[in-house]
């Protein structure tokens, strides 16, 4: 239904366009963050259509005067793909009001010119919504990238992608000759702070493919930094993605070390975590035993369903 709304909605847009229409006016809401030098700024251009974003002051024209005082606003935020005109008030750093976008005249041409397609009115909003133009474009093109379609600019915006993000994976190490390859990082929250931490921790080189499985498997520098608290400071990527699926965290490592059990080899947290060796019943097994028991032998009464030695030889003799 979403699908269907927001298509509705462009066709609409684009007929009010061709019969010299003006859409109504989006509305506006801010507040000051990061000790003024930033903006939340959300937008509603429907009753069930809003956007919010965070941009810096500096980049307004006529902002920064009217966070000082109280009263009537009006301010404007220039793109390439056109101007958004702010009206409203401003009282404490906050405010509200109507917008109205400005489509640059000269935009679509020399999209045109630089082989792309003409944007539609939503696609020439959007894109000044999220400052995809000329500055990204120079940006890909200066790093080899792939020379991307419209709707692939289109979509970066979209999903965050930007030129200051270009360039910070770039700096990272990691220029990947496509918009689409820069989504999919994004979008699993890979940037290159996440790179540098897990760098710290040895995690170096990494590919891409490894970075998206890093993510999608909880990798997080807390994790790696609290796991090589315990020790475990040489694991592989792989290494760590094993123990994530067998569910190995620092609280289960933790637990371990306090019942004697320090140390232990990756292979070993597995098999023990995979036959059930929890906490609780290493507790009983070892008032039972009276003291520690090996891996191999807490696997063995695991899976013969019993707590003692002596049971278990019970029940494996003859």
């Amino acid at each position: 239904m979403d699908a269907i709304y927001r298509a509705a909605t462009s066709l609409l847009f684009s007929l009010m366009a061709a019969l010299g229409i003006q859409p109504p006016p989006s509305t506006w809401q801010l507040h000051t963050i990061l000790d003024g030098r930033a903006v939340s700024l959300t937008i509603s251009d429907h009753p069930r259509s809003s956007h919010s974003e965070t941009i810096d002051v500096d980049a307004f024209d006529g902002l920064t005067p009217l966070l000082k005082t109280n009263g009537i606003a009006h301010f404007r935020l220039k793109r390439d793909a056109g101007v958004f005109e702010f009206d409203g008030v401003v009282r404490d750093g906050a405010g509200g009001g109507t917008m109205d976008f400005v489509p640059s005249d000269t935009f679509a041409a020399d999209l045109a010119k630089r082989g792309f397609d003409r944007p539609t009115r939503i696609e020439q909003y959007k894109m000044a919504w999220h400052d995809v133009g000329f500055a990204l474009i120079d940006e890909l093109g200066a790093r080899r990238y792939q020379h991307p379609t419209l709707q692939q600019l289109v979509n970066a915006g979209d999903h965050g992608v930007d030129r200051a993000y270009v360039r910070s994976m770039s700096a990272a190490g990691y220029d990947l000759g496509s918009i689409d390859a820069l989504i999919r990082q994004h979008d699993h929250g890979v940037d290159a702070q996440y790179i540098s931490a897990l760098a710290s921790f040895g995690l170096k080189r990494l590919t891409a493919d490894d970075l998206v499985r890093a993510r999608e498997h909880g990798i997080s520098p807390e994790y790696v930094s609290d796991m090589a608290s315990l020790g475990y400071k040489s694991l592989t990527v792989d290494e760590f993605v094993t123990a994530r699926d067998h569910g190995i965290g620092p609280g289960y490592i933790r637990d371990l070390i306090s019942l004697g059990y320090r140390g232990l080899p990756l292979t070993d947290l597995v098999r023990m975590r995979d036959h059930g060796v929890n906490p609780g019943w290493l507790r009983v097994v070892k008032d039972r035993n009276a003291g520690a028991l090996s891996v191999d032998q807490l696997v063995s009464l695991r899976d013969h369903g019993v707590d003692t030695l002596e049971e278990l030889r019970r029940r494996t003799s003859g």
